[in-house]
């Protein structure tokens, strides 16, 4: 399966594409996964006033799926909510049995698009297939703003 790992920073109509694309030539699943942590707090505090609760991560998810995609492929793929106050470990642990993982370089609205944020930089060298590092976009640092 490719693994399209994403998160509310605006960075997941391109992960999902790229992943799509991916699955597709590889022949294998698509899954697209949400790894929510309680303590989803960046340097600015909460990114998102909701993003405690599962529902934020179920919507997020649903929009990537089905919103995001032409209707010939909203039902191809597969979504998984993980929860996990640690990013990179849950996804280290996914990719064991993935033949790919697609992340964005980094999810910080602030850092420079040259560095890799904090997850990534984790996944980098410790995953259990190729990791693909998409840039990061900057469309709005709350997401789709739910």
């Amino acid at each position: 399966m490719v693994v399209a790992a994403i998160d509310d920073d605006g960075n997941a109509d391109e992960i999902v594409a790229y992943a799509r694309t991916r699955s597709a030539r590889l022949g294998v699943p698509l899954r697209i996964v949400h790894v929510w942590a309680e303590r989803g707090i960046g340097p600015a505090g909460p990114r998102i006033p909701c993003r405690d609760r599962i529902e934020h991560a179920d919507r997020l998810l649903t929009t990537a799926l089905h919103d995001d995609a032409p209707p010939a492929q909203n039902t191809t793929a597969e979504r998984q909510i993980l929860h996990d106050d640690d990013p990179a470990r849950a996804l280290v642990a996914l990719s064991q049995d993935a033949a790919l993982l697609v992340v964005a370089l980094n999810s910080d609205p602030t850092a420079s698009d040259a560095l890799p944020g904090n997850t990534t930089r984790r996944l980098i060298g410790h995953t259990g297939c190729p990791l693909a590092i998409l840039p990061a976009t900057r469309h709005s640092a709350t997401g789709p703003g739910w």
